[in-house]
């Protein structure tokens, strides 16, 4: 219950904060005479509350240090709603159309969703055979449940590592549904500080000589994203590996709403296993995004060319399909993390058009006289065969990029075979990493090669056990 009482307290901080906020905007707006600049606007609002202010009001139920970081972390979304801000204002800019709605609340369903956010310096994790976390508390928190003036709450955790690096900022969050609480802690690269999403510089969307570089992905549900560069390069993200293990908690949700009563729709165990596929599925493809963003950016990409939805998600006979492409892939979803991740992060604008006629064309003598089966494309005019979805990113490149950038098609594609590896096909090794997601990060699974260095060690004791950011009991 104490740590209820202080994720609660946190969330009730951050909300007061954010109303402060969204009412110095509101008042802003509607005073002023003229239309205020966005920047002046952003300044405002950023201004109108000070970590003092709320660190006095909270102090004694979530300490000293725990309020700063709460007007801190506050304000992330709020410099997300300017810079989308600033796009949907500029009339040059045509992918921002409707007007952007201000930062919510810590809310769901009309509760307080309970969180909190702990400075790196003010958390200790013990790990070893019983592992332990240790978390600051305000005094009236720590006399209502019998804490002594110098203890810290201290929390039986569970989990493993999957990254060691330098210690950065945690976040405990409760979910009402499965009833567990979960630590999630940023970590940095050896002696560097966890990075920042605002610290990465859109100067990296840029090439040495100066040359404007584009790319295309095509969204699938079987390869989740393959990706053409207007420089040659290509990339492809397997998709059947995170769609087996969604399918898998599909089947269990099956087998337990078939022993529901007859009154009864859900239950407690049900709610945990849509909530373990949804995260699992949402992992994966946010971590590819990353991937995605972190490639094209080295590649100094400048823009984002992807397909708009359009008839790809009608009702199919077979219910695998129709999980596939209606649950597993979650199109909406994918499209709006591009935007965030690859747009306000990386700097590289993502511009949405049709795909039509691009999976049924030879890439390398755009012949329409061609063959798919499965991954394969076929060209029965040039001979040319390569992964149907590279060349349908290829074309989707060629379609609407030909007329002001220089494509190069030289090079083969990926030719899939029946292990779903990168092959040599007739006498030419392909250069395209086929990427599969193993639950951690997205790697290539063949010919010991791989898109990242080998991982490191994961555990961060000498011993075999559990670590502070995982799911602990309250």
């Amino acid at each position: 219950m104490l740590l209820l009482e202080l994720l609660d307290a946190s969330a009730a901080c951050n909300n007061q904060v954010n109303y402060d906020r969204r009412q110095t905007l509101f008042k802003t707006q509607h005073d002023a005479d003229y239309r205020v600049p966005v920047s002046e606007l952003k300044s405002t609002v950023k201004h109108a509350v000070t970590q003092e202010q709320y660190r006095q009001q909270y102090i004694q139920r979530l300490s000293s240090s725990t309020p700063q970081q709460l007007v801190q972390k506050n304000w992330e979304p709020w410099k997300a709603y300017f810079a989308v801000l600033s796009k949907y204002r500029d009339p040059d800019n045509q992918n921002v159309t409707g007007q952007p709605s201000p930062p919510g609340y810590w809310k769901e369903n009309g509760n307080r969703m309970p969180r909190t956010v702990i400075r790196n310096d003010q958390y200790t994790p013990e790990l070893g055979d019983r592992s332990r976390l240790e978390i600051p508390v305000g005094m009236e928190l720590k006399e209502k449940y019998g804490l002594g003036y110098h203890e810290r709450l201290r929390l039986e955790v569970a989990g493993h590592p999957r990254w060691t690096g330098k210690q950065g900022r945690l976040e405990i969050v409760y979910d009402r549904d499965t009833e567990t609480f979960t630590a999630y802690r940023t970590v940095g690269d050896g002696d560097n500080s966890p990075r920042r999403r605002d610290s990465i510089e859109s100067s990296l969307a840029t090439t040495g000589s100066g040359e404007e570089v584009v790319a295309a992905v095509d969204i699938g549900a079987n390869n989740l994203a393959a990706v053409t560069t207007s420089q040659g390069d290509h990339r492809l993200y397997h998709g059947r590996p995170a769609f087996h293990t969604f399918h898998t908690h599909t089947k269990r949700i099956a087998e337990l709403q078939s022993k529901l009563g007859d009154d009864d729709w859900s239950s407690k165990q049900i709610r945990r296993v849509y909530h373990k596929r949804g995260e699992q599925r949402n992992h994966a493809m946010d971590a590819l995004i990353r991937d995605l963003g972190e490639w094209l950016a080295e590649l100094g990409v400048t823009e984002l060319i992807v397909g708009a939805l359009s008839g790809v998600r009608e009702k199919h006979w077979s219910t695998t399909v129709n999980e596939k492409t209606h649950l597993f892939w979650a199109h909406g979803r994918f499209r709006r993390r591009l935007d965030e991740v690859l747009d306000f992060e990386y700097g590289i604008p993502v511009t949405e058009k049709s795909e039509a006629g691009t999976s049924s064309t030879c890439p390398a003598c755009e012949s329409v006289d061609v063959h798919r089966c499965g991954d394969l494309l076929q060209c029965h005019s040039c001979g040319c065969e390569g992964h149907s979805d590279v060349a349908g990113s290829a074309n989707f490149l060629r379609k609407h990029a030909s007329e002001r950038i220089a494509i190069q098609t030289s090079g083969s594609m990926a030719r899939p075979v029946a292990a779903r590896e990168n092959t040599t096909a007739d006498g030419h090794y392909s250069q395209v990493p086929c990427l599969e997601w193993d639950d951690s990060e997205w790697t290539v699974k063949h010919s010991g090669l791989s898109t990242k260095e080998a991982p490191a060690n994961q555990s961060t004791s000498s011993e075999t056990g559990n670590v502070a950011p995982g799911v602990s009991d309250d």
